[in-house]
């Protein structure tokens, strides 16, 4: 039995690229299926603006005519550029329980990405922290992931690190379930930060969306350029995100702080759409718009999944009271639980607030390093 590793070249190729996971995760009933349409148009230059500034490349590992495992490789030079290092990530990485097929894999990406004058191999990811399925699922619960969260086997922990990865960057991911309610001791120090009228918080302005979504643009490369990860993202690759935003986001889930009539925070929270899309197995049509739609209606679950607040402007309450109108409107549309994920192991201000507010951490998701120097 041979073992191969090819590079995806055209269409067929990337539709067996595509289509592993349905292998992989056949009898597991806890993964979601991401849309096929959407993985084909990330992976589309014609229509994706992230690959203006960054170099992929793309593998599947095959035996006996079938594929059996894949992998990414990207060098993003936004990302390189606004940390001052030369790295490169890998990511879709998905393998059958074999320490040879992963190995063939991880080789083939490291020797790319040492090909292409990087020092540190990182992933998993797919591929930057702007991105969804950032990270591997390491610790916690296994259960069903939330929408744009990472789902993985528990032996991929073993084959990256066999392969020599270690950690660089632990992920968290909180679970608040509030039977809606505030807890009483937090309560307080929200009457007194909306009682002191310092700053206000309001919900999106859908008749003036593009304003709107410029504003939240900006505000995101200001308030995250110092964390770990970050990658600023430029109007086209903002537009190309906030075209789907829109048919996603409910205008009271995402808000605005204002100091002023001045922009200083944000936080954006969407539904659950995981709970609708996973009878879709990945496909819209051409029942799958039928079952999203019909699934919709009974989202209770929902996760925030952006943040920030201009560094001049933390310490005040601005993120308290987001998180605070942000449950609020969760409560008067049937969400009885959430996920805030994900905050980095070291970000203590935004992890103590949440646990003050009764969150518990349930899943942590590693991002590995490997140096090539």
């Amino acid at each position: 039995m041979s073992l191969s590793v090819t590079k995806v070249g055209g269409r067929d190729d990337l539709e067996r690229f595509l289509l592993l996971p349905y292998r992989i995760y056949a009898n597991d009933e806890r993964y979601v299926f991401p849309l096929l349409s959407e993985q084909r148009h990330f992976f589309d230059p014609a229509k994706n603006p992230f690959h203006a500034h960054a170099k992929t490349c793309l593998w599947t590992a095959n035996r006996d005519g079938e594929v059996v495992g894949r992998i990414g490789a990207c060098v993003d030079e936004y990302h390189n550029r606004a940390h001052d290092e030369q790295t490169g990530f890998f990511g879709f990485f998905e393998t059958e329980d074999d320490l040879d097929i992963s190995r063939a894999l991880l080789t083939t990406a490291r020797d790319w990405l040492r090909d292409a004058g990087v020092e540190t191999m990182r992933g998993p990811s797919c591929f930057t922290s702007n991105h969804d399925f950032f990270g591997l699922l390491y610790d916690g619960e296994i259960s069903q992931p939330v929408v744009g969260m990472p789902y993985n086997p528990r032996y991929y922990i073993r084959h990256l690190e066999e392969f020599g990865l270690t950690k660089c960057k632990d992920l968290y991911a909180w679970r608040i379930e509030t039977n809606k309610r505030i807890p009483p001791k937090v309560q307080g120090l929200i009457d007194s930060l909306l009682g002191a009228e310092a700053f206000s918080v309001r919900p999106f302005r859908m008749d003036r969306f593009d304003e709107d979504a410029d504003i939240v643009r900006q505000l995101y490369n200001a308030c995250w350029a110092e964390n770990w990860g970050f990658v600023p993202m430029d109007d086209a690759e903002f537009a190309y995100i906030a075209k789907d935003m829109k048919s996603m986001v409910n205008a009271n889930f995402l808000l605005i702080a204002e100091a002023q009539g001045q922009p200083i925070g944000f936080c954006m929270t969407i539904p659950d759409f995981n709970q609708a899309l996973k009878p879709c197995r990945g496909k819209l049509f051409p029942l799958g718009w039928l079952k999203f739609l019909l699934g919709k209606r009974r989202i209770n679950y929902a996760r925030t999944l952006l943040m920030g607040v201009l560094p001049e402007f933390r310490r005040k309450g601005v993120d308290v009271v987001m998180v605070y109108k942000t449950m609020q409107y969760g409560f008067s549309q049937g969400i009885s639980a959430a996920e805030c994920s994900w905050t980095l192991e070291d970000n203590r201000a935004i992890n103590t607030i949440l646990k003050g507010y009764g969150c518990e951490l349930y899943k942590t998701y590693r991002i590995y390093d490997l140096s090539l120097a």
